[in-house]
């Protein structure tokens, strides 16, 4: 006798293979999806912080010491402006040269992140 038809165990297995084939798709899209999302916030971070970067690197020599806290939704933004001790070839220090430090600070999920940008500037340069 010839078999024309799957019989009902064939085809619940030929369906099992098939949703799993199909789960682990999904899965796969999603955390391509939750990637992109994830390299996208970064890189709104990392521009950020290059744009507070130039903007106070443009600044007129301030104070020293100071600490600017900036708050952007559940980002925030510190920045730091340090003086460096330097010396050039003659053994005599730099003066007024200072290094800016903004770092970003937020949670992702529950874990706490952080990126930073750092520079390093010469105030007298930009004044005229």
């Amino acid at each position: 006798m010839k078999r024309q038809a799957f019989t009902l165990l064939e085809t619940l297995l030929a369906l099992m293979v098939f949703s799993m084939a199909v789960v682990a798709l999904v899965e796969a899209v999603h955390q391509l999806g939750e990637q992109a999302l994830l390299r996208r916030h970064e890189a709104a971070v990392q521009e950020r912080l290059r744009s507070l970067l130039l903007e106070q690197t443009r600044l007129p020599a301030p104070n020293p010491q100071e600490e600017v806290k900036i708050k952007e939704g559940a980002m925030t933004y510190t920045v730091k402006r340090s003086p460096l001790e330097l010396v050039d070839r003659d053994g005599q220090p730099v003066q007024g040269l200072f290094e800016i430090r903004v770092t970003a600070d937020w949670l992702e999920g529950r874990a706490p992140q952080q990126a930073s940008a750092d520079a390093w500037v010469y105030p007298p340069l930009f004044q005229q």
